[in-house]
């Protein structure tokens, strides 16, 4: 990583906890936790960085985790997709401090589809909902090639397979997944790995929420 990228990337961490004293915009507060986030983004770099080249959109993106460190280690244009109106404004003040190749949609991820179907390279989603719903929402926002990269704790085996028959119906195949340990912390992260390879078999996006009220799988 570059100096300067870097040194955005500590800007960033910055910006998140003037946040947090101003308001309650994320529980994380430790100092040693907030680099864990940082490091746990950076984790999924190497996929991300296998992957078609393009824009990359970050559902639910929060403090900005993993869209911001993972848009500052790649260079890729980013899409901050986060529908809390405080954290929607928090991005987008991180976005201009940093220069940041991207922007902030303020909405849900069924909501971009709409709008934006097929338009993305790279899906990342980190501690958001179970396999089967990323999928579902992954799905619409991908190109053909298009991968999806879930940051998840330990997933059992009933969830990676319902996620397997998830991505039967949504167009989307699973190419595989990947432990790592994350330095500084107790914590292990499972990279699950998803790739859109044709049509859907049902009709994309359903209506809001609908992916984690009654999921596919």
């Amino acid at each position: 990583m570059s100096p300067e990228a870097a040194d955005k990337m500590v800007r960033h961490l910055d910006l998140l906890r003037a946040a947090n004293e101003r308001f309650n915009l994320t529980a994380i507060k430790d100092e040693d936790w907030l680099w864990a986030h940082v490091l746990d983004s950076l984790s999924c770099v190497p996929e991300v960085e296998a992957s078609l080249e393009g824009p990359l959109a970050d559902l639910g993106s929060g403090g900005g985790f993993p869209g911001v460190p993972v848009a500052l280690a790649t260079g890729r244009d980013v899409t901050l997709v986060e529908s809390v109106k405080k954290k929607a404004a928090f991005l987008a003040d991180v976005v201009a401090a940093l220069s940041l190749p991207g922007r902030v949609a303020a909405v849900r991820a069924e909501e971009l589809a709409l709008s934006e179907g097929g338009a993305f390279s790279v899906v990342t989603a980190r501690a958001l909902s179970a396999l089967a719903s990323l999928v579902e929402l992954g799905s619409p926002l991908l190109k053909r090639g298009g991968r999806l990269i879930c940051l998840k704790g330990d997933p059992r085996a009933e969830e990676l397979e319902s996620g397997a028959a998830a991505a039967r119906l949504c167009g989307m195949s699973y190419s595989g997944s990947r432990a790592v340990a994350i330095p500084g912390s107790d914590a292990t992260r499972t990279i699950v790995v998803y790739e859109r390879t044709g049509p859907a078999k049902i009709h994309l996006p359903r209506r809001t929420g609908m992916a984690q009220r009654q999921p596919l799988a």
